[in-house]
């Protein structure tokens, strides 16, 4: 992870940011504003029925991508005061989303069946309903430096070498979801 997270802090906030690099909008921010510039790995390998289960959790569970986008479009729409928070939430949904459909495929491609759930079927119950931005930005960077945890436990676990590189290049994004969340939780 040291050379992605290198890559990752030449990206500045979209906050400020050079908007030729990241894509942000005048009138607002653009998907790629949420992303790193990087592209994401295709996948390429054999069936590993133990690899797609190692992406369950990342994917569908309790504070998996699934979660992830539910909770920041609710956030996005009850958002009402602050226009810039609302669409920076928006956007990271939509990050969040994309996540959510790479993991999908690549369990997928290693043989598995893509199921809303980990070790038990998805929940609303897993979204994160506080009304409070100031505590649900903070619980946002929460929330991010957990996925990245977990999802640097998985790449020791797994053995499929293109999904250890699907892994590596969301943890960017994630990274990057943080600084924005501190930005705007600054900003407050």
């Amino acid at each position: 992870f040291r050379n992605l997270r290198a890559l990752l802090r030449r990206i500045r906030s979209p906050f400020g940011c050079d908007r030729h690099i990241l894509g942000q909008k005048e009138d607002g921010m653009d998907f790629k504003s949420c992303v790193s510039e990087l592209p994401y790995p295709d996948i390429d390998c054999a069936e590993n029925l133990a690899d797609s289960k190692l992406l369950m959790p990342s994917y569908g569970g309790p504070s998996g991508e699934l979660t992830a986008v539910t909770t920041y479009c609710f956030q996005s729409y009850i958002c009402t005061r602050s226009r810039e928070i609302a669409e920076a939430l928006e956007c990271i949904a939509r990050a969040e989303m994309r996540h959510h459909e790479l993991l999908g495929k690549a369990i997928v491609k290693l043989g598995g069946y893509p199921v809303m759930g980990g070790r038990t079927y998805w929940s609303g119950s897993f979204v994160n309903y506080t009304l409070d931005p100031k505590k649900f930005l903070r619980e946002n960077i929460t929330a991010e430096e957990t996925a990245i945890l977990n999802y640097e436990r998985t790449v020791l676990s797994l053995r499929t070498e293109s999904v250890k590189a699907l892994i590596e290049r969301i943890v960017l994004d994630e990274e990057l979801h943080i600084k924005i969340f501190k930005d705007l939780l600054a900003s407050l």
